[in-house]
């Protein structure tokens, strides 16, 4: 062969060098791995032409992998090179066996040579077998690292610790005792319990209203503000912790008393639930605005039908704000009324509605009387409550007897079903036993004031009051939904019996404490 002839041999292309380096906590550092393959790069003579650093954790797939599915896509823009993937360890390759075959497909058709600075690829049956060893001893290794995770995070769970991400309203502090511990965030946490509490009690009827509550007190998550969904309102209300308990289903962990301090009383937790398995389709409703207080209960005067309400835009971006009736065989259907027409209207009913001093006064003293007596009778209300937990704990261990004795699979579940709700039973009398009031911290008087101010004043709350108290004050005043004429405006509607009777400043001391559920002679 000639000189020429030699020259004009085609050369072999040399090989580009592309880094991967995996993490797999985001407490390990890529940088050791990055300067490990640059030195194997280096005795080979490949020149680093990129380095993709990947801290995404857990196992899986490689498509999951953000900097894996980088430098394919990198690999796929540049066809005309010849490039090898240098790694640190066959771990951080793929820690699962049928990814790793997956991920080395993938290579292959790219024409692309693999180099593990621990592992050397060779391409012979022998080699392949070997490779394939290595990889299922990773897989190995990761499934019993995940085993050994579960079983410390459930022996955890199971000492009344949460060891998951903490939810809105909560975060974890360090505790000399029991490590990482749950503790209410002071600024999110009380608007988790307003919103649970809220719901509980009807002041937010609906998971839209406890939607739009959340959203106009700015509601957060780490620290960033979110808009907040309709998903994320159920998780919220759903969520045992906020009662200071614990419980994870998929682990087999049942409902026990946690460590940390909640937001909320189990009896609340359990009014929360109840509402929200016995009324699953009136959840979803969206007739409620804050801008649109009086919507779904001021009534349309020729249907009888719940007013709606909207935003309307004008040119130049004027907008305005209407009731109106929706239904599709009335005749005002879509017949729209400015926003102040209707509320001035509901207004002036409020201010027709005002209660005396005098009757309010009275009211106030005759129900301090009747707490007094409560709580006199408290005591004996707490014996019994021992007894029927003592008498729970005895069933309990019936059904725990009965368990042990059984050779039916089905008998068994049914058994464990028992004692499940026996046990959240029992948990509800324990509450009631060690904390007796829902509210310790808030004085009775306080709250009875506080009450009454709605009955005291129901126009000033109109005015002035927020979207929750404004929908809260309509439900205590009136009895039944005034309508709206179009001709005469906001007809009179009922009062609310308590509303009734406290306008009548001539009420005698008799006549009041005759009231439904106060006895004679108790003043």
């Amino acid at each position: 062969m000639s000189y020429t002839e030699k020259n004009l041999e085609p050369k072999e292309e040399e090989l580009v060098a592309l880094i991967y380096a995996r993490v797999s906590t985001s407490s390990q550092d890529s940088n050791s791995q990055v300067h490990r393959c640059k030195q194997r790069a280096l005795e080979k003579g490949y020149e680093v032409e990129e380095i993709f650093p990947d801290k995404f954790t857990g196992g899986g797939d490689f498509w999951n992998r953000p900097q894996m599915r980088r430098m394919l896509d990198y690999i796929d823009a540049h066809p005309d090179k010849k490039y090898v993937v240098i790694f640190d360890d066959l771990k951080r390759f793929a820690r699962d066996t049928e990814f790793h075959i997956r991920l080395r497909k993938e290579f292959r058709s790219r024409g692309v040579k693999v180099e593990c600075l621990n592992f050397n690829f060779e391409d012979s049956p022998e080699g392949e077998f070997a490779e394939t060893i290595m990889a299922a001893q990773g897989q190995l290794e990761r499934q019993q690292n995940r085993r050994q995770v579960i079983q410390k995070m459930k022996a955890r769970l199971e000492r009344g610790l949460w060891c998951f991400d903490f939810p809105p309203g909560m975060k974890y502090i360090n505790s000399p005792v029991y490590g990482k511990l749950l503790a209410p965030d002071e600024v999110m946490g009380s608007i988790i319990r307003e919103a649970l509490e809220g719901f509980a009690s009807d002041k937010l009827p609906n998971q839209t209203d406890v939607q739009d509550f959340l959203e106009s007190r700015g509601f957060f998550y780490r620290k960033k503000h979110k808009r907040v969904y309709l998903a994320q309102v159920r998780r919220i209300l759903t969520q045992i912790i906020y009662a200071g308990y614990v419980e994870y289903k998929p682990w087999g962990v049942t409902r026990r008393e946690g460590h940390h301090q909640g937001l909320i009383s189990l009896a609340t937790y359990e009014k929360i639930q109840d509402k929200l398995n016995g009324n699953s389709k009136s959840l979803a409703r969206k007739d409620l605005h804050l801008d649109f207080p009086a919507r779904g209960f001021v009534l349309c005067s020729e249907c009888g039908k719940p007013f709606t309400a909207s935003w309307t835009t004008k040119r130049k971006g004027y907008r305005r704000a209407y009731y109106r009736c929706n239904q599709p065989r009335c005749a005002y259907k879509n017949k729209s009324i400015p926003k102040e027409d209707v509320e001035k209207g509901v207004g002036k009913l409020l201010k027709n509605a005002r209660a005396s001093e005098e009757v309010l006064a009275l009211a106030q003293e005759i129900s301090l009387d009747i707490w007094k007596e409560r709580k006199m009778d408290s005591g004996r209300f707490d014996e019994q409550t021992k007894k029927d937990a003592n008498k729970l704990e005895s069933e309990i261990a019936l059904y725990l007897e009965r368990i042990t004795k059984t050779t039916s699979e089905t008998v068994a579940t049914a058994y464990e079903k028992k004692i499940e709700e026996l046990t959240h039973k029992k948990l509800l009398l324990d509450e009631k036993i060690n904390k007796p009031t829902e509210h310790s911290g808030i004085n009775f008087e306080t709250a009875l004031e506080e009450v009454l101010t709605y009955i005291k004043n129901p126009y000033n709350v109109w005015v002035n009051g927020i979207f929750e108290d404004k929908r809260l004050v309509l439900r205590m005043v009136f009895s039944s939904y005034p309508s709206y004429d179009r001709k005469t405006g906001v007809e009179t509607a009922k009062l609310s019996l308590p509303v009734t009777l406290f306008q009548h400043s001539g009420t005698s001391n008799l006549q009041l404490v005759e009231m439904p559920g106060i006895e004679p002679g108790c003043k």
